[in-house]
């Protein structure tokens, strides 16, 4: 029985080295029942075949034979943590949340420092609820803006309400506590209105409230019993009227609310800020110093837009930020007024504004924020010059706004269109503006990290040609720009291979080549695409590679890291160079209030019982922070963990330097070009990769003097996470 098995495992590598997976993985089957003893050291193969046999199965959407394989699978390993987040993946893929879910816990529960696990179930939280839930449910202002606007105008016993965008349902609630005689909430989310039903049960309130998962304009009065007599809305963004706010009550005055219904909010207008700050313009424009050096000093280079008009920000947190005009209103519009509302859809003229300069400066963009009129008596606002501001809601950056110089009192004129109900920003035809991803914006407006390059140039041309002449040198440079190879082309080597992530990237890279003809063309391969392999590279040798492992948002991207090893152990020349030299990782722990407001909701802030239904969907990572603008208290000195190309789980002892209640360990990254080059920290302003924080939860209370372990969990891709040791602690 055992020689058959054996000649079943045979007969599976054969065909899964053709590719015949399908036979291979039933033959493994077949095996493991003749011979079960097999299977703990044939584990991984086995893995890797129905791995590979499933993701073909999912792209041909064969999801029934998909999941039975990985049924067998799990029968066969009922405690193998890689499956059950396999079979987690796929779920989630497929929409099975709930399923999905579970996967990723049990997962978890057998083995609680496997990452990749947890960065899905952390994805599929953010995907279910998203983070400004948190924000705007912890945002007191707003919450008792809206509670006392509802009870000025809910008559008693008499009014109909409908909450348009429940989430928890905390409108709806602060209109019952009002009186109102019924009560709808309707939300398009099912995981929100599943929410809502289980804290009305907590509140006690379950029969007061009928709750539909439905959108609003989905809805007719039918679904209400009759039409109601006033709505209640938070459907804003940061630049007002984002969330399609003028298309739900144009929908909601024609087919739900009575014609002499009421709307809270009863107003809204926007208005429009000239300001200067170049920490904030460098994460949408391309800087001056960039544009010099790559001889394109006039080109107008923006980030790439995404299908949106303006971006949200939190404008208090950065330090340089100056206001260059006063505030302009931009549109006023009464949401009481069907007419009003319908004529702002259908408008299709500009909005002149006119703006004039403080000071004789600089203008390098335009902000915009709002003041919501819940009622003639109550008035919130995100103008970020208030200290009494609605932090629920962020500003809005007009990021394609062209920078210009002004003089003391000098106006100038702004137009804005309402384009499908939103606001848009019209530039001029004459202003031609080139797009490049995020990534390669953020890398070339890194000034430190850019002279840092600048300054090894010399020593990397002696180590070259130290292997050979320079004109046979040939260098792989795989940053979102590829600003060390572009230097050592103008120094002569024979070849430069780098890769563009999107289109409009690779447009960019012509456009610079083009323009710098000293260079020639023929010399450059540009790769395309994210997703590209190391077979586009093949088994060519270089004389130098040069790799970034780093997402933009401050992850490690397992892929590059993966490529990258690749690279160094097969394609580089003996006594080649290979950068950078060291990634280190570094982490700090911390106390940060706005990590709290941002992914945990106290129900003090709101008045009824939300938090423990919410707070199921808390992440344990926060990506794509500004550290330099975070505000937070340190507890222990910064340490580092270790090389982020050869990683290896430890356990790290800190020395608390202060009292308080840790709820975040911080963790950004030293670079080290070259060795004897001196590292550059991501812990600094215009930093081309944001940091990250690992969230404790509950708190710790730290005491200074004391020690805290830090458990530094890794993955064989090298996928990471950090926790604070409990038990040591």
């Amino acid at each position: 029985m055992s020689a058959l098995a054996g000649e079943y495992i045979a007969y599976a590598r054969q065909l899964a080295s053709n590719g015949n997976y399908g036979k291979a993985v039933n033959l493994y089957f077949m095996a493991f029942e003749k011979n079960p003893q097999l299977k703990p050291a044939l584990e991984p193969e086995f893995r890797s075949n129905i791995m590979k046999l499933n993701s073909i199965l999912a792209d041909a959407n064969k999801i029934d034979e998909m999941f039975s394989n990985f049924r067998q699978a799990i029968d066969l390993y009922p405690e193998n943590v890689f499956l059950m987040n396999e079979i987690g993946k796929y779920l989630y893929k497929f929409g099975y949340y709930a399923e999905a879910w579970n996967q990723f816990r049990k997962a978890l529960d057998i083995d609680a420092g496997y990452v990749r696990a947890e960065k899905n179930l952390n994805s599929m939280k953010n995907l279910l609820v998203e983070r400004w839930h948190y924000r705007m449910l912890n945002d007191r202002i707003r919450n008792e803006g809206y509670r006392a606007a509802l009870h000025e105008v809910v008559k008693p016993r008499e009014s109909i309400v409908l909450d348009v965008g429940t989430g928890t349902g905390l409108l709806a609630m602060y209109a019952i506590e009002s009186k109102a005689a019924a009560v709808t909430a309707c939300d398009g989310s099912h995981v929100m209105t599943n929410l809502t039903d289980c804290v009305l049960e907590d509140n006690r309130l379950a029969m007061s409230i009928l709750v539909l998962n439905k959108m609003s304009t989905a809805m007719n009065q039918s679904d209400l019993g009759g039409k109601c007599s006033l709505i209640v809305t938070e459907l804003f963004d940061a630049g007002l009227f984002g969330e399609h706010i003028l298309q739900t009550l144009s929908h909601a005055w024609k087919n739900l609310l009575s014609s002499s219904g009421q709307v809270i909010p009863h107003t809204a207008k926007f208005f429009i800020q000239g300001a200067h700050s170049d920490l904030l313009n460098a994460k949408y424009q391309l800087q001056s110093q960039p544009k010099r050096f790559l001889n394109i000093p006039d080109l107008n280079v923006h980030m790439l837009p995404f299908d949106h008009t303006y971006d949200c920000e939190d404008l208090h947190q950065y330090s340089d930020f100056e206001y260059m005009t006063d505030p302009v209103e931009v549109v006023e519009v009464n949401f009481n007024d069907a007419n009003d509302i319908d004529e702002k859809l259908s408008s299709t003229e500009p909005y002149f504004v006119e703006l004039k300069a403080l000071q004789s400066a600089n203008i390098n963009m335009l902000i915009g924020w709002f003041n919501l009129q819940l009622t003639p008596n109550i008035t919130l606002t995100t103008d970020p010059r208030n200290k009494y501001k609605s932090n629920g809601w962020q500003q809005a950056v007009f990021f394609d706004f062209i920078p210009r110089n002004v003089a003391n009192n000098e106006t100038f004129t702004i137009d804005f269109l309402m384009n499908s109900g939103k606001l848009t920003l019209e530039t001029n035809p004459n202003d031609h503006i080139m797009r490049v991803s995020p990534e390669t914006l953020r890398f070339l407006n890194d000034q430190d990290y850019m002279k840092m390059i600048q300054r090894c140039i010399g020593m990397a041309y002696v180590h070259l040609t130290q292997l050979t002449d320079i004109s046979e040198i040939k260098i792989i440079d795989l940053c979102p720009f590829p600003v060390f190879g572009w230097f050592m082309l103008k120094r002569g080597i024979n070849s430069l291979t780098c890769y563009a992530r999107t289109e409009e990237d690779r447009e960019f890279l012509e456009t610079v080549f083009h323009v710098n003809s000293d260079v020639p063309r023929s010399k450059i391969t540009i790769i395309m695409g994210e997703n590209w392999h190391a077979e586009s590279v093949g088994n060519d040798k270089y004389h130098a590679i040069f790799c970034n492992i780093l997402e933009l948002c401050g992850d490690i991207d397992v892929n590059y890291r993966e490529l990258a090893q690749r690279f160094q152990s097969t394609n580089l020349v003996h006594g080649g160079l290979f950068m950078p030299s060291a990634v280190t990782l570094t982490a700090q722990i911390v106390s940060c209030e706005w990590l709290d407001l941002n992914n945990r909701l106290n129900d003090c802030n709101v008045g009824y019982k939300i938090a423990a239904h919410i707070n199921k969907y808390q992440v344990s990572q926060h990506f794509s922070l500004d550290l330099t603008n975070l505000e937070y208290t340190p507890l222990s000195d910064p340490i580092d963990l270790g090389n982020c190309i050869r990683l290896s789980p430890e356990v790290v002892n800190l020395t608390i330097k202060h009292d308080g209640n840790a709820n975040a360990i911080l963790c950004w990254y030293k670079i080290e070009l070259m060795e004897s080059i001196s590292e550059v920290s991501t812990h600094r302003p215009n930093s081309f990769i944001d940091g990250t924080a690992f969230l404790v939860d509950p708190m710790i209370p730290m005491i200074k003097g004391n020690v805290a372990n830090i458990l530094c969990c890794v993955d064989s891709d090298g996928a990471y996470k950090l926790m604070i040791d409990l038990e040591s602690t």
